[in-house]
């Protein structure tokens, strides 16, 4: 490890364990990667390896990376209507999987719906199929004309998830790892698809898998298809060399990076964010005190994620991801903010 890089990670370390001590955070698994020099820290300090975390919507990059990665290959556009995979859905000829990327569809959400959270709660082994989570959501209508507005839709990226099964014609699984993981050597990065691939992930508790509010551990009992597109497990480095290997052109290329970060205005957004904004899968800031930030948040139950690229810093900009085993919606986005000003 280089003298920079060694400091860096103390920097971080520091960091970590500071952010982790002033919220009264204890006995949970937590790590902070960066691309500066590839280095990782992670608490409790006693793990003998980095940890592993459910990504949850940091996902949706990797979905949004994988439709560009299929458009080059020329098996689908980003501009070709839903109609194509779903006519039956109200003004599928109106929507294109563009818009289903960046939440203009006007495709509803489940995050807010009582009815998902009790399902949660009282069978956290047992999610909803396609047509459930549809009759919950899109079934009962659009927010809006599509392309007019913004609304975040996890069941838009449920429909994202089904095309490119189609296209690629395999599991999108199998779509992560031959096309983003064999490509940047990721060992970790996976798509785990019932109970028992949570096993090896930081132990993490919930009480959102209970009917009663006790803690529950995440790794036994929630079935990672409650979330209706799947869902990245993967430690903090990976998460970070991933993002950073895409926003550089690595991955994809430039043209398609330009594609990805044209950004539409976001509502409603935390007061961290001076010029809220989305992109394809990613969430944005142009006017951050870093220079343009990039990346997505995570979070549900038992596990608290962020991952962003900040193009201030020196040639290719640093990356940054916190991975924690808590819910705590704020920590790991704070932890990757703070931890810019120490680079």
């Amino acid at each position: 490890m280089s003298s920079d890089a060694g400091q860096v990670r103390s920097r971080l370390g520091a960091r970590l364990r500071t952010q982790l001590r002033d919220r009264g955070v204890g006995g949970i698994a937590a790590a902070l990667g960066a691309t500066r020099d590839v280095c990782a820290v992670w608490f409790p300090e006693s793990l003998r390896s980095e940890p592993e975390f459910l990504a949850y919507s940091i996902t949706k990059t990797f979905m949004a990376a994988s439709a560009l990665i299929l458009q080059q290959e020329s098996r689908l556009s980003l501009d070709d209507s839903l109609a194509r995979w779903f006519p039956e859905i109200d003004r599928s000829a109106r929507i294109t999987v563009r818009l289903l990327l960046n939440h203009t569809a006007g495709l509803p959400d489940y995050g807010g719906l009582r009815a998902y959270h009790e399902a949660v709660r009282r069978w956290p082994g047992k999610p909803w199929s396609f047509d459930e989570f549809a009759d919950h959501t899109w079934r009962r209508g659009l927010l809006f004309e599509p392309g007019t507005g913004w609304s975040y839709s996890n069941p838009g990226y449920m429909l994202v998830k089904s095309i490119l099964e189609r296209v690629a014609d395999e599991s999108y699984s199998d779509l992560v790892r031959n096309r983003i993981c064999g490509v940047l050597e990721l060992e970790r990065t996976y798509v785990p698809e019932s109970i028992g691939d949570l096993a090896r992930l930081a132990p993490a508790t919930s009480t959102l898998l209970s009917p009663t509010g006790e803690p529950r551990d995440v790794r036994f009992l929630y079935h990672p298809g409650w979330v209706s597109h799947g869902v990245v497990a993967s430690t903090a480095s990976e998460i970070a060399i991933f993002l950073h290997a895409l926003l550089t052109g690595q991955l994809v290329g430039e043209q398609a990076v330009r594609e990805l970060t044209v950004l539409v205005p976001v509502p409603n957004a935390p007061r961290r964010w001076r010029r809220p904004s989305y992109g394809l899968g990613v969430m944005a800031d142009p006017d951050s005190p870093f220079g343009p930030v990039i990346g997505h948040n995570g979070e549900g139950p038992g596990y608290n994620t962020s991952v962003f690229h900040a193009q201030r810093f020196r040639a290719g900009g640093a990356t940054l991801c916190a991975m924690c085993g808590v819910e705590d919606t704020s920590l790991a986005e704070s932890l990757v903010f703070d931890s810019f000003a120490l680079l």
